[in-house]
């Protein structure tokens, strides 16, 4: 008499379940960098500017003033120097915080600091502005950020904008900052 493969209901409770665990591994291991790739890369709805409001500043500075609040980290994606404590004026630094993409640490406003962008700028822009190459490189990123993660002109922020603080400093005009981002985005879709 031939012997006719068994269906699963036939190999008992044990292998039905590690079957169905098998494939849903195998869908898990598929779906799931992929589903966590979008989610880390394209999550991103606006950005936020401040400054430090110390003339003196970079990186590991900030890391370090961070770290004694109690912080893992720098609360900011990307720092932009202004030629202070070996850098040179705008030099931008990349902090882990962005490498690992994880969420900022900058306002008060959870939702913002989920799907926001945190960028610094070295400087008391409350008491002068920032060095060209500095603003320079701000505008730069901010148009770098912006397309590549379609963040339109009006979700970049000053902290200001978004609680009572007066960071990123009255030398930093926001508006003409939306709107030279705004011009430079047009410009590169000509």
């Amino acid at each position: 008499m031939p012997l006719e493969p068994q269906s699963d209901w036939q190999r008992g409770p044990l292998v039905r379940y590690l079957r169905w665990v098998l494939i849903g591994m195998l869908v898990l291991m598929t779906v799931y960098p992929v589903g966590r790739y979008i989610w880390r890369e394209y999550r991103w709805r606006w950005i936020i500017v401040h400054h430090t409001g110390s003339d003196n500043g970079n990186l590991d500075w900030i890391i370090r003033e961070h770290q004694a609040k109690g912080w893992k980290d720098a609360a900011y994606h990307f720092v932009v120097n202004n030629g202070s404590r070996d850098t040179v004026a705008g030099q931008i630094e990349i902090s882990q915080r962005w490498q690992d993409r994880e969420n900022a640490g900058s306002t008060q406003r959870s939702y913002v600091n989920e799907f926001g962008i945190a960028i610094v700028m070295i400087g008391n822009l409350q008491n002068h502005p920032p060095p060209l190459l500095q603003r320079e490189a701000l505008l730069s990123l901010l148009v770098r950020l912006a397309s590549k993660y379609d963040i339109p002109p009006e979700r970049i922020r000053g902290h200001n904008e978004l609680q009572n603080t007066k960071c990123p400093g009255k030398h930093l005009d926001m508006q003409q900052v939306r709107r030279e981002v705004a011009a430079k985005l047009a410009s590169m879709e000509k």
